[in-house]
């Protein structure tokens, strides 16, 4: 006999109230599963496995089966579109302000044409997408909070995709720093110029060139295997307008989840 959620069979009393600031938050937790009431979060958890990934696990290749969903407490995973000839390009992100897995929340049991890749050794709790699906008509909140984290995420991969058509290297270059650096909390990312070149789906030399500019700016600092940011405000200037469209986007979702879930 299945077990009737608590929260159909008594008062709901939800978490203490937490204002999010995406980008500023310090402690390590996911914010989608943060946001729901607390007796919700409760009996969800015992389907949640947390598991540890490292830098360049796969989650998925495209057209692949996607298996589990999702939801980093830390690290971060790159969405990126791969050509018959190998050649790639970034086209999203995923923090701890997310999940991984909106496919399965539109009801594809495959993914997209892309690769999602570990960009970031992290924390992640993770659930059978075939579980989740029985799970979300019990637990309303989640899904509509999934659903509005779909539609920034959307928001970002068509932004990105115009970002990558219409701007240079060095403007993208900023704007990938700036977002890896929103979602990691950190001023040292650990990322090399060839798997910012894959990002930015351009040559390495062209990357490095860039590299080269901010460095002389004083924005940042190259090491080896590692970027340092030595002045986040002055990065963020020197993104493209898209920086700014996709962070509006999310902050927009999160308004809706702190404010708007019950």
């Amino acid at each position: 006999m299945r077990e009737t959620p608590p929260w159909h069979r008594s008062t709901r009393q939800p978490r203490a109230a937490v204002k999010f600031e995406f980008y500023e938050r310090p402690d390590s937790e996911n914010m989608i599963l943060a946001a729901l009431a607390m007796e919700k979060y409760h009996w969800l958890r015992p389907h949640l496995e947390l598991v540890p990934l490292k830098a360049r696990s796969v989650l998925w290749e495209p057209g692949q089966a996607i298996e589990f969903v999702y939801f980093p407490t830390s690290g971060v995973v790159s969405f990126i579109s791969v050509m018959r000839d190998g050649v790639t390009v970034g086209v999203g992100m995923t923090g701890r302000e997310g999940f991984i897995g909106t496919p399965v929340i539109l009801g594809a049991r495959e993914s997209p044409a892309l690769r999602a890749i570990v960009q970031m050794d992290g924390r992640f709790f993770r659930i059978g997408s075939h579980l989740l699906w029985q799970i979300l008509p019990q637990t309303p909140q989640l899904e509509q909070m999934l659903r509005h984290y779909v539609h920034a995420y959307a928001t970002q991969v068509a932004q990105s995709a115009a970002c990558n058509c219409l701007h240079q290297v060095p403007e993208r270059l900023a704007r990938w720093l700036a977002m890896t650096r929103d979602r990691t909390e950190s001023d040292l990312l650990p990322i090399t110029q060839e798997f910012l070149a894959q990002m930015l789906g351009c040559r390495r030399s062209s990357v490095t060139s860039a590299i080269g500019g901010l460095q002389k700016a004083g924005v940042i600092r190259p090491g080896h295997g590692q970027v340092r940011i030595l002045d986040r405000k002055q990065l963020e200037k020197q993104a493209c307008e898209c920086y700014g469209i996709i962070k509006n986007a999310f902050r927009s979702d999160l308004d809706r989840r702190t404010h708007g879930s019950s």
